[in-house]
């Protein structure tokens, strides 16, 4: 904004808020065309250019120009800057270098962003009263013993999460505290990083690759990337060792998975003869009530014959017989399966 934007109105933006609330696409805030800052090298082409055309309008115009940029440029970093969201600008309480400041700032803070929290169901408000004491107590004794490593924080080497977790963590009196300082540490946790792994793995990944061989190539390039490259590649004996032994294990990976896909297989085979001799049982209970219920009729209607003497009971009669006799010799044949397909379900067993 320095480029294009008066300096008085700059040294009044003191704090974040109100550089954020500086009207920078009004015309009256901007310093003259001529004194917009372009960059050393685009001043000395400009000149240059000037004095071998002559084309003082171009070079106005050119400044015009950046101005313009410049504008749209600020205007859309505005547009996506975190620190306009009241919330990422109370959360610099969690810089050591600020809350060594001021105690009573640094409480304003931390009350907004509790107060943040609770709006959003993130944290219940019955806690507040708890982080806030706690907060008070960390500000007053362990703040001040380790007022040097406050100090001496640095964001561009220190990490804030490690630097907090070894003075927070498993300490009981600062429980609620630290819960607090969790919370705030992940809300600005993107998934750059897991978009990242889906390009590596784009840029690894040929036809018929493994799900092992994906892995085992995803586990050597995060190495890499964490050793700082190739050339800091340490070579052990244990890595001649395994090298050497690569063969011999991936003939005993196919060995395991020859073995497991018959375990697959059999364990199958006796899922299917399991619910084969279920159903057979079944139908074997609805045969033999099939019977019970044809003999029953059958009686019911010889009696009856007898009984009133009429030959059309008896002709029913013997055809209910006749076919519960037919349901008597299928039954049979059926307890024969299922004799053979339960002694074929112990053999898989």
């Amino acid at each position: 904004m320095e480029k294009f934007v008066k300096p008085s109105v700059m040294m009044s933006a003191t704090n974040t808020l109100k550089l954020l609330k500086v009207d920078h696409e009004e015309q009256d805030n901007h310093v003259d065309v001529n004194k917009v800052k372009v960059g050393f090298a685009t001043e000395r082409a400009l000149v240059e250019h000037v004095k071998n055309s002559g084309a003082e309008r171009l070079r106005l115009e050119f400044r015009q120009n950046c101005k313009l940029f410049l504008v749209k440029m600020v205007s859309k970093l505005f547009e996506k800057a975190p620190v306009k969201y009241p919330l990422v600008r109370s959360l610099s309480v969690l810089d050591p270098r600020v809350l060594l400041k001021n105690k009573e700032l640094s409480s304003q803070k931390l009350t907004t962003v509790l107060r943040l929290l609770v709006e959003t169901a993130r944290l219940e408000e019955k806690c507040c009263d708890d982080v806030l004491r706690e907060f008070g107590q960390f500000f007053d004794t362990s703040l001040m013993l380790a007022s040097d490593s406050f100090h001496k924080f640095t964001p561009q080497s220190d990490r804030l999460d490690e630097f907090y977790h070894g003075l927070l963590a498993n300490k009981a009196e600062f429980r609620h505290l630290w819960e607090v300082v969790q919370l705030a540490l992940i809300l600005s946790h993107g998934q750059a990083s897991v978009e990242r792994g889906f390009s590596v793995n784009k840029e690894v990944m040929v036809e018929n690759l493994k799900e092992h061989s994906l892995i085992a190539q995803r586990v050597i390039h995060d190495h890499v990337l964490i050793i700082g490259g190739l050339h800091n590649v340490g070579y052990s004996k244990e890595l001649f060792l395994s090298a050497s032994a690569a063969r011999q294990k991936y003939h005993m990976y196919l060995d395991e998975e020859r073995r497991q896909k018959q375990d697959q297989q059999k364990a199958l085979k006796r899922k299917t003869l399991m619910e084969e001799v279920s159903e057979m049982k079944a139908k074997k209970k609805r045969m033999e009530e099939d019977v019970r219920v044809l003999m029953k009729s059958a009686d019911g209607n010889a009696e009856k014959a007898e009984a009133t003497g009429k030959l059309s009971l008896i002709s029913k009669s013997n055809g209910l017989r006749r076919a519960a006799n037919e349901k008597q010799r299928n039954l049979k044949t059926l307890e024969q399966k299922l004799t053979e397909k339960m002694k074929e379900l112990n053999d898989a067993l």
